[in-house]
């Protein structure tokens, strides 16, 4: 066994990421920051991309949405802080926050896509367990009845790249809500 008595580790820097998790966001977003997002590929209907994280769980959160074009062109997008919530909240917030950017913008018929396939799920057929998240659901089914149609669809994260990167600027970069 090697003798450590003679060497300390140097205290944690002030503001420094304190888990494995946040070192990894950490540097995903420093990779990232300089990287070009692709535009997403066209469809029949409006789409509106939704994402949704949390620094911890629960932990400072942030939720963003992305209103993209029949055409695959981007009309708008919108990012904020939530405060404190689990990951889970922060995704059904983010749906939430897509169905208020597309109501805002006329956008009807509607696709909503997320990378969350609990959320996508509990939406399409079962509300979840937890009392705040099934509350959540119907609020946002309440939401979504003033469109003509609406569609859950889940996709994956690197499909998701759009509003991802909102989220992760507000969460890691900025230190929204830290």
């Amino acid at each position: 066994m090697a003798d450590r008595s003679g060497s300390r580790r140097r205290p944690r820097r002030k503001g420094a990421a304190t888990s494995d998790g946040q070192r990894r966001q950490l540097a995903r977003a420093s990779r990232h920051a300089a990287t070009p997002v692709a535009a997403p590929a066209a469809g029949e209907w409006t789409r509106v991309l939704c994402d949704g994280g949390s620094r911890g769980n629960p932990g400072p959160a942030a939720v963003a949405a992305v209103l993209v074009a029949p055409d695959g062109a981007v009309l708008d997008r919108r990012a904020a802080p939530i405060g404190r919530a689990t990951a889970a909240e922060a995704e059904y917030r983010a749906i939430l926050l897509g169905l208020e950017l597309a109501a805002s913008r006329g956008a009807d018929p509607l696709e909503l896509r997320s990378d969350s396939l609990l959320a996508i799920e509990a939406l399409q057929r079962r509300s979840p367990a937890d009392a705040g998240l099934a509350a959540l659901v119907r609020e946002i089914h309440a939401s979504s009845s003033r469109f003509k149609a609406v569609t859950w669809r889940w996709h994956s994260a690197r499909e998701n790249e759009l509003a991802d990167a909102l989220v992760r600027d507000l969460l890691w970069r900025r230190g929204a809500g830290a």
